[in-house]
This record gives structure tokens, C-alpha cells and sequence, in this order.
């Protein structure tokens, strides 16, 4: 960034870099995990839905088994029965239902192996939260031009780190909010060095 950049000029770019950067992209983390989590949210009532089915249906076979075609029982002695008839059919039924259910269920715990959507949730989290430490370090109004500005671009460089990481997707190189503080306060270490130096730079009693 320019060292001719008067206050105004670096006011107006960091109200640009919070309003179309920082603030957009928080928007759209926030979007993604709620998105990632919905998705995640409804595999997993399908997944328990058909578990649910399986052992339903496998219940009501082994009960209608047990009371109707047992050896003795009225199915059994009568099978042209036409309530025989129809409870054989129902059995059948269940019997497909109870072994084809399971093949549904690993079906959703595949596609949630697939798309790790508790992963992405996670990475976009931590990215949201490494934002709102960029977004806590940034510049204050009452701060010198020389601190201000080397604030504004510790601000800016944090932020896009964090932009940065989450596009590895994996979360294998997403930076914890400490690491990102350190980096702002190297920023504002250096900045105060600057202002020093220009202070005593330009002291009026000092030799000629």
C-alpha cells in the first residue's frame, strides 16, 4: 500500500475491504455451514428412517410368522386360507422390504462418506470464527496515520489468509484465530516502530 495514502483515503478502503471482502465472505460461510449442515441433517433422517423400517418390518414377519405358519397354527394347517393367503403375501412384502431397506441406508452412508458434509461444516466455522478475530484486530479511528495504515494492512492480509486456507477445503492448513493475532500484532509492532522513527525524524530541536 502507497505511503502517500492521506487518512481518508485509507478510511475509504478499509469501509471498501470490510463491505465487499470481509463482510461477503462471512455471509457466504455463514451460508455454507447452514447449507453443509441441512444437507448433513437430512442423510442422516433417511440413514435412521430406513434402520427404522428395517427392524419394523423384520418384527412384524417374525410375528406373523410366529402366530400363523408356525407347525400347529391355523396358516399351517389351513394353508387355502384366504386370510392365509393375504397374510403370506404381506409377508413377502415385508420380507423384500426388510432386506432391501439396509441397501438404502448404506446408500445415504455413502453419500455422507462421499461429501463429508461434517467436514466442510467444521472448515467453514473455523474460517467464520478466524474472520471475526481479523474483523476484532482491525484498524480504530483514533489511531495515528502510520498505525492506521499498517493496521489496515495487517487487517487486509489476515483476511485474506483465512480466504486463502479455506479453499484447500480439507482444513489442513486453516490457521487457528491465535496464529492470526499474532500476525496483527507483529503489524502493530512494526507500525509503532514506524511512528517512532518518523517522530524522531523530524525533531524540531534536534542538530543540524
Amino acid at each position: 500500500m502507497s505511503s502517500k495514502l492521506n487518512r481518508d483515503d485509507l478510511e475509504m478502503r478499509y469501509r471498501l475491504f470490510e463491505h465487499f471482502a470481509l463482510n461477503d465472505q462471512r455471509s457466504f460461510y455463514k451460508s455454507a455451514s447452514q447449507r453443509n449442515r441441512k444437507a448433513g441433517q437430512q442423510v442422516n433422517v433417511f440413514r435412521a428412517m430406513f434402520s427404522f423400517l428395517t427392524g419394523v418390518s423384520a418384527a412384524i414377519v417374525g410375528l406373523i410368522v410366529q402366530g400363523y405358519f408356525v407347525p400347529g397354527t391355523q396358516c399351517a394347517l389351513d394353508p387355502a386360507n384366504p386370510t392365509c393367503t393375504g397374510l403370506q403375501f404381506v409377508t413377502g412384502i415385508l420380507t423384500l422390504a426388510a432386506i432391501s431397506f439396509p441397501a438404502f441406508g448404506a446408500f445415504f452412508s455413502t453419500l455422507s462418506d462421499l461429501y463429508q458434509w461434517d467436514r466442510l461444516i467444521a472448515i467453514y466455522d473455523t474460517s467464520r470464527e478466524n474472520l471475526q478475530v481479523a474483523d476484532a484486530l482491525s484498524p480504530l479511528d483514533e489511531m495515528p496515520n502510520e498505525i492506521y495504515q499498517t493496521t489496515l494492512e495487517g487487517f487486509a492480509e489476515a483476511t485474506l489468509m483465512v480466504m486463502s486456507d479455506e479453499t484447500a477445503q480439507w482444513g489442513q492448513s486453516i490457521r487457528t484465530p491465535e496464529s492470526i493475532e499474532q500476525f496483527i500484532k507483529r503489524q502493530s509492532e512494526a507500525a509503532k516502530a514506524i511512528s517512532k522513527e518518523d517522530t524522531s525524524g523530524t525533531d524540531p530541536n534536534a542538530t543540524e
